[in-house]
């Protein structure tokens, strides 16, 4: 619960944050918006008169108000045309019938592109918030054009930053031990296997073996639950994305259709327009960098007592406030907390863009800090419990922040309900796939990432594909009537919280239901 002493000082602090996805925010930018045309004509829709150039951040020239403005404006933007939204052609250079395409045209697109903003998508209850059904979109991983494709409806990006933060941490610590499994087997003797928890979240172990070369290898065959190279992955539905940067260029590119000038330089043909529509520089690296830190800042959801306790809303009456704290013992009496982990403690609040923590993992190693000034040495850093969106998380008690996500971070076999038609790519810092060993890696179509449930109970539909109209339909499509055998790859891990869910009485599915809606994403800023 937040103290009462901070609620007094709240609303001026939230008219200097702005907040989720609004533009309303008076806070000014050091770059001005483009004059406005007499008579009026065709201009594009960018909001300022040139891109952020990516030397003023890394010089420390754009403070942490400016650089969220930025990101806020360019997340609201309604592209067209002019700036370079959509594609004309696919990544090996066939020409495409349209700008748009709900249905994935194959021949090496992802999905879409489909829109013409962040925010069109990102927009219910609220911006940055997740989107209602008719935001669903088409994926073809397999880029082959041919149906059945994957099926998704929009996250919400609310506590973006946290969560980041937490995969680092959570990274490094499984690092860590995998380190030291191949410190002892380096002695020699019988392979040593080390359990991989983490924030007491279990990813299986992984064993290290010395062969008669000196060489240590590993046996991977025991983690779960995180792809082989232990790097957890926290954006996706999938869990395949492990970067704020990654996710906001890619949904960029291949949503709509606005091309990052970090990702043109890779094209393997020389390109300087690779999607074919006349528009060069359509975001800068300075631009990206503003989108993914004001995504990072955005607020944390939290519950509607604290809301009140903020002076926000009127405290919730005795009845809700008694089926919630019923529905919150039977949401951990009947197991959903294993997966749905309440609480996860992060230690350091400061976010990095860009960042070589965990080795690097969350870092594209393609792109030359000489040349783009995008320097992990001098990354731009903001602290997640001082600065950003209201609310913010909690202090723990031992240090760090308490991040009450109701998750944890880690893929989990979920059953035929929940299938995806394809495989989905897993990919490294700089957005290629994954390989290990020579093999590419993917997520298996029945494996999802554990779905935050904070915020709950402001969204819907629920799910990854947006299939469930209620939440008691979401809890029981996490299994099935008739499963498979224990033991079976097609039978959910959550098969037995599904059952005992379904054998509660009316009221105690009623008092759960209560609790997960009592988790709200609360936007402040429209004040």
């Amino acid at each position: 619960m937040l103290a009462p002493v901070l609620a007094p000082p709240l609303a001026l602090l939230l008219a200097a944050c702005g907040g989720g996805g609004s533009s309303g925010t008076s806070a000014k930018t050091s770059i001005d918006p483009p004059p406005s045309p007499e008579p009026p004509g065709e201009l594009p829709a960018f909001p300022f008169t040139e891109h952020l150039d990516q030397a003023r951040v890394t010089s420390g020239g754009v403070r942490f108000r400016e650089l969220f403005t930025i990101g806020d404006e360019l997340f609201e933007t309604r592209f067209n045309a002019l700036d370079g939204v959509g594609a004309l052609r696919l990544p090996d250079g066939t020409a495409l019938p349209g700008r748009f395409s709900r249905v994935p045209p194959g021949g090496g697109r992802f999905t879409g592109p489909n829109g013409q903003a962040c925010a069109a998508c990102h927009d219910t209850p609220f911006g940055t918030s997740a989107g209602d059904a008719s935001a669903n979109v088409a994926q073809d991983p397999a880029g082959a054009g041919q149906p059945p494709f994957n099926q998704r409806n929009t996250t919400s990006l609310f506590g973006a930053g946290l969560l980041q933060r937490l995969a680092e941490e959570m990274t490094e610590d499984l690092l860590a031990l995998r380190d030291q499994a191949a410190a002892q087997a380096a002695l020699g003797g019988p392979a040593v296997a080390v359990a991989l928890v983490t924030k007491g979240v279990s990813f299986g172990s992984i064993a290290a073996v010395r062969d008669a070369g000196g060489d240590v290898t590993f046996d991977a065959s025991g983690v779960e639950g995180v792809s082989p190279d232990l790097v957890v992955r926290p954006f996706g539905w999938k869990g395949n994305v492990a970067s704020l940067r990654d996710f906001v260029r890619g949904a960029a590119l291949n949503e709509l259709g606005m091309e990052a000038d970090e990702l043109v330089a890779k094209d393997s043909l020389g390109r300087s327009d690779p999607d074919g529509d006349d528009v060069e520089g359509e975001l800068s690296v300075g631009d990206i960098t503003a989108i993914t830190v004001y995504v990072a800042a955005q607020e944390t959801p939290t519950t509607v007592a604290r809301r009140a306790s903020a002076g926000r809303s009127a405290p919730p009456g005795e009845e809700f406030a008694a089926a919630s704290r019923r529905g919150e013992e039977v949401f951990s009496r009947i197991g959903c907390a294993g997966c749905h982990v309440p609480e996860l403690r992060l230690e350091d609040p400061v976010f990095e863009e860009p960042t070589s923590r965990a080795g690097g993992s969350y870092l594209d190693g393609d792109i030359d800090p000489a040349v783009t000034l995008l320097d992990p040495s001098r990354p731009f850093r903001f602290d997640l419990a001082r600065q950003g969106d209201f609310p913010r998380p909690e202090p723990h008690p031992e240090g760090g922040l308490r991040v009450r996500l109701f998750g944890d971070l880690k893929r989990h076999r979920m059953g035929s309900e929940l299938s995806d038609a394809q495989e989905t790519p897993v990919s490294v810092g700089t957005g290629e796939q994954l390989e290990v060993d020579g093999v590419p890696q993917t997520v298996v179509v029945s494996e999802l990432l554990t779905a935050e449930l904070w915020g709950a109970g402001s969204t819907g539909p629920w799910l990854h594909d947006g299939r469930a109209g209620s939440l008691e339909e979401a809890a029981l499509l996490h299994g099935t009537d008739d499963p498979p055998p224990e033991g079976d790859p097609d039978r959910s891990e959550a098969q037995e919280e599904r059952d005992a869910f379904a054998a509660l009485s009316a009221r105690e599915k009623e008092d759960l239901v209560t609790f997960l809606k009592s988790l709200i994403l609360f936007e402040a800023a429209e004040e």
